[in-house]
């Protein structure tokens, strides 16, 4: 199973929020380069970056995630403020392995099949954030009226390959992740599940890996120390 790490920027610091709050955050102490070569030292097989001052439309750290990209010998997938084609071709032109759509996947869907026709099913993933079963776009505080279910056999006929659901009211909790809803969707779509939210520890991965999951975000256990990459990569692998 994929381990990605979680980079999570605002104000150019790492931070992890509760349910997408920013009011509720965390801020750890390392740098963002420091920290994105810690996780490639210690066996992530990706970097999951997100930048939340361009998701909140408040900021950017652009230069941040770029020297990171520059730096980086695994793959990188960038998330945060994708409003417009040129953003995200900006992204997969600048070195992003891959870029994560959540909100402009919905509500324009002819830019995500241009950008599936011209860069390929594996450089774009698409969200599926969801409350209570529900698709939420916008930071989280938009329903769309659609379940997640329905959302992702909705986007695997457009032809996406890769899903990264997150379940929002495990998100930064500590309080395990939502295993039933990534079974059900390994088991109705052929696309990869990438599950994110509420993972503690070893057992949650495990039982990730169980479900039929192909990858997994680990944010606030791995700077808690609660899973540690070399352990995690021997019982996942």
């Amino acid at each position: 199973m994929e381990l990605w790490a979680a980079i999570d920027l605002m104000e150019g610091s790492v931070v992890t929020l509760v349910q997408g709050r920013a009011a509720e955050k965390t801020r750890w102490k390392e740098e963002p380069l420091r920290l994105a070569e810690r996780w490639q030292t210690e066996g992530a097989y990706g970097l999951h970056i997100i930048d939340l001052d361009a998701a909140f439309e408040r900021g950017s750290n652009k230069e941040t995630v770029m020297k990171i990209i520059k730096n980086a010998k695994v793959p990188v997938q960038v998330g945060g403020g994708m409003r417009s084609e040129d953003v995200a071709r900006g992204w997969l032109e600048s070195g992003a392995g891959r870029i994560v759509l959540g909100t402009m996947a919905y509500s324009q869907p002819s830019i995500l099949a241009k950008l599936l026709d011209s860069y390929g099913p594996d450089r774009v993933v698409v969200a599926a954030d969801y409350k209570e079963g529900e698709i939420v776009t916008k930071g989280w505080k938009e329903g769309q009226g659609i379940s997640v279910e329905m959302a992702a056999k909705r986007f695997e006929r457009a032809g996406v390959t890769n899903l990264l659901t997150t379940s929002v009211g495990r998100d930064g909790t500590r309080s395990g992740p939502d295993i039933e809803t990534v079974r059900t969707l390994a088991r109705s779509t052929s696309m990869g599940i990438i599950a994110s939210g509420g993972i503690r520890d070893l057992r949650d991965l495990e039982g990730l890996e169980e479900a039929g999951a192909k990858g997994a975000i680990i944010g606030r256990a791995l700077y808690e120390g609660s899973v540690k990459l070399s352990e995690a990569k021997e019982s996942v692998a």
